[in-house]
């Protein structure tokens, strides 16, 4: 099963590292947690805390609570609770917008990349919303290398 994710305002960059691993996770610092916690509820998400009170009207369909305020131990027990593929799915959502990304023609990114990495790299991706461009660079391997040590 593949679980979606409405992650409450403290826990930012664990929503960044969802959607790095391919997670179809909302967030929006600006939000009202009963607001986050009425769209999980309408979208049938699970919402995600760190929250020892939430709202006392809250009435939550699907809720996962993290004890912790370490980011790699929270992103392990996502990993593990929601049994993520986190190999196979990496940089698959942009991350800024949780759009899933679209492989696009080298030269349509021209120059919205620097040019080194337009003359290194073959395959880009961009999200059909925000516009954001992506390609394997050393952040690639750099993010998998920090999920292998946090998997550990």
């Amino acid at each position: 099963m593949e679980y979606r994710f409405v992650i409450d305002t403290m826990l930012e960059k664990l929503a960044r590292w969802l959607r790095l691993i391919g997670c179809d996770a909302i967030f929006n610092s600006r939000m009202d947690p009963k607001k986050l916690i009425q769209i999980a509820n309408e979208e049938g998400r699970v919402f995600v805390t760190r929250r020892r009170f939430l709202p006392e009207d809250a009435d939550i369909k699907y809720l996962h609570k993290l004890n912790t305020e370490d980011f790699e131990e929270q992103l392990k027990n996502m990993i593990e609770v929601f049994k993520i593929d986190y190999q196979n799915n990496l940089f698959t959502r942009c991350v800024e917008c949780n759009e899933k990304v679209v492989k696009v023609d080298k030269e349509v990114v021209k120059d919205r990349v620097p040019k080194m990495s337009w003359e290194g790299f073959s395959e880009f991706y961009e999200c059909p919303r925000c516009k954001k461009v992506f390609w394997k660079g050393a952040h690639y391997n750099n993010t998998v290398k920090k999920l292998e040590k946090i998997m550990r």
